[in-house]
């Protein structure tokens, strides 16, 4: 394959993340899949479906929601947590700005949940901050009823279902307005897109991530839980304190395997003919393959 067919192909690819709302886009998978839901006890549930995994916090105090994916899944979330909780969504909290993350943040809004987010979300998803999508192309403002309502710069706590529930900014990373949520007494931490389970990750630049801060975020993170933690990753299954170290690991590789190859003077088109992620192969996906994960790397750690 020549070098500019690939690299066409390669732009298709990444502008095919941004449409599947990745990074922002209203456009999602024409027919998501129904969800699906695993109990992790103490009245909290996560949702997997279309888009980023969605967590679920139960009880006399109305539901606390984590994320709500795209907007075509959105009436088949609030459907399954109106089944769990007995009502619909009274808070809910963006990990990050995302269209398969926040997506479907009006149409919650509209069922009578209150949106929390870092402030760095609202002013994307209103347009006050421009983002840059990977097509190079200025992505559109989201309706005003999906902009979080109350912001926070650093953090807020919730005192609900009989759970003391943390919310917290990380360092920029995926973006740059990443949350993490953990709830305290069952040791559960929501981690948003710093972590993709046994995937490659997507690394926004446009939207403020790189790729030294996603890697310093999981580390951070790394020293704060332990063997008993149960982490919901943004995309992928329930992940344990040993995957996150898998996934850190298979980072710090790739980080070096690439570096390699900018120090050796190739050009882009050069280091992904080497194919540099090889040994972490396993690690592709429909959206983010060997050869994009390749440039996603070098872009960001090309000075």
């Amino acid at each position: 394959m020549g070098f500019l067919t690939q690299s066409r192909l390669m732009k298709a690819a990444f502008v095919a993340v941004l449409l599947a709302g990745v990074c922002g886009t209203a456009v999602a998978q024409n027919n998501p899949p129904a969800p699906k839901t695993t109990d992790l006890g103490s009245g909290i549930f996560v949702i997997f479906g279309a888009g980023g995994n969605i967590g679920v916090s139960t009880g006399p105090d109305g539901a606390f929601v984590i994320d709500d994916q795209y907007p075509n899944s959105a009436a088949a979330n609030l459907a399954k947590i109106q089944e769990l909780a007995g009502g619909a969504p009274r808070y809910l909290v963006n990990t990050h700005w995302h269209g398969d993350h926040a997506g479907g943040n009006e149409a919650f809004a509209k069922a009578g949940a209150m949106i929390f987010a870092h402030e760095n979300v609202r002013k994307r998803l209103s347009g006050e901050t421009k983002s840059i999508g990977f097509d190079g192309k200025q992505a559109a403002a989201a309706p005003e009823p999906a902009w979080p309502v109350i912001t926070f710069t650093e953090g807020v706590d919730f005192h609900l279902n009989d759970e003391n529930i943390r919310v917290f900014k990380v360092r920029a990373s995926h973006t740059d307005g990443d949350s993490m949520i953990y709830f305290a007494e069952p040791d559960i931490l929501h981690m948003g897109d710093v972590f993709f389970n046994g995937l490659f990750p997507v690394i926004d630049p446009g939207s403020g991530g790189s790729v030294e801060g996603y890697l310093a975020a999981m580390k951070d993170t790394l020293a704060t839980v332990t063997d008993k933690t149960r982490i919901i990753p943004g995309h992928g299954d329930m992940a344990t304190k040993a995957d996150l170290q898998k996934q850190i690991a298979m980072l710090e590789g790739a980080i070096k395997a690439v570096q390699a190859r900018i120090k050796a003077g190739d050009t882009l088109q050069q280091a992904i003919a080497r194919k540099p992620l090889k040994p972490w192969a396993s690690f592709g996906w429909s959206f983010i393959s060997e050869d994009i994960f390749t440039t996603t790397l070098y872009n960001g750690l090309k000075k």
